[in-house]
């Protein structure tokens, strides 16, 4: 079991969504995790960063909403999950943290 709770949960509701992406019902988790929160009334998600550059800033005491990030293998590389020989590997997937514009507001 993961240490971090924000882990287990990002991981408890991904699973239903990882057999949906096998039976090739979605193409990725991300994908489904964006629909399910733009269900949940969260329609434009970026990161921090993103929202940053774009000029807003994330409320202090919003919650982020997560993603997973990009894999990591072997001292933080990105590893390409193009062959299913790279699929098997052990691979570390980090989170990402977003958030809505409904979180956020202009800088000042």
């Amino acid at each position: 079991m993961s240490t971090n709770p924000r882990r287990e949960e990002l991981r408890l509701l991904s699973q239903p969504l990882a057999l949906l992406k096998k039976q090739g019902a979605i193409n990725t988790i991300n994908e489904a995790l964006v629909e399910i929160y733009a269900h949940q009334g969260y329609t434009d998600i970026k990161s921090l960063r993103q929202w940053n550059k774009d000029g807003r800033v994330v409320r202090r005491g919003e919650k982020a909403l997560l993603l997973w990030g990009r894999p990591k293998q072997n001292k933080g590389e990105t590893v390409p999950a193009e062959s299913p020989e790279e699929q098997d590997e052990f691979r570390f997937f980090p989170l990402a943290y977003v958030f809505d514009v409904t979180q956020t507001q202009p800088r000042q």
